[in-house]
């Protein structure tokens, strides 16, 4: 196993190594919640020991080292290393199947699907179409991101689940970028738009 010194050896040993001979200053080492990664934060020696602001770097908000094997995962100043090592944790979780975000009413429930028209502002033959069996499934991508997706649908009343299936053939990818409303709004209308 790779004890809290050894990681931190391996870190500092990398920033030598760069091409641009920057040298690092460990700010904090801890071990992730299941044991399985030192958690390292680190920054210009300049920055960390001499306190020299216009010497922060940013773009790495922490660096993952493995317990068990040494290997390191970056990871960026927009992610946390909380939300990249559940992405991971969620992903071990799935195996071969793919998480899918898809409703949980179906054509029958008129007033869902008046809700569902009124809020995606589509027709009524749009609205009925996303819950057709061929098109209920609606986004695919990490589990952590179809969370925010279904959060957002929730606000405006529109029920979703998300749920494991060996294909996600036709639904939505889901990125960073579909954080917001209007984003999975317009999303959703241009896949059903009605002809």
């Amino acid at each position: 196993m790779i004890t809290a010194e050894d990681a931190k050896s391996i870190i500092l040993r990398r920033s030598r190594s760069d091409e641009d001979g920057l040298q690092l200053a460990i700010q904090s080492c801890e071990l992730s919640p299941h044991g399985d990664f030192w958690v390292i934060r680190a920054n210009s020696e300049d920055y960390v020991i001499r306190g020299m602001w216009e010497r922060l770097l940013v773009g790495v908000s922490a660096y993952l080292v493995n317990v068990n094997d040494g290997t390191v995962t970056v990871v960026g100043s927009g992610q946390s290393w909380q939300e990249l090592l559940q992405d991971k944790y969620d992903a071990d979780a799935a195996g071969a199947m793919q998480y899918v975000l898809e409703p949980t009413f179906s054509r029958d429930d008129k007033m869902a699907v008046i809700n569902l028209r009124q809020r995606l502002e589509c027709s009524l033959q749009s609205a009925l179409e996303m819950l057709s069996p061929d098109h209920r499934q609606w986004f695919t991508g990490s589990r952590g991101l179809l969370l925010n997706v279904r959060e957002k649908l929730q606000e405006k009343g529109i029920e979703t689940a998300i749920v494991l299936l060996p294909s996600a053939e036709g639904a939505i990818g889901v990125g960073r970028s579909m954080w917001h409303w209007d984003a999975i709004a317009s999303c959703l209308r241009s896949r059903f738009q009605s002809t």
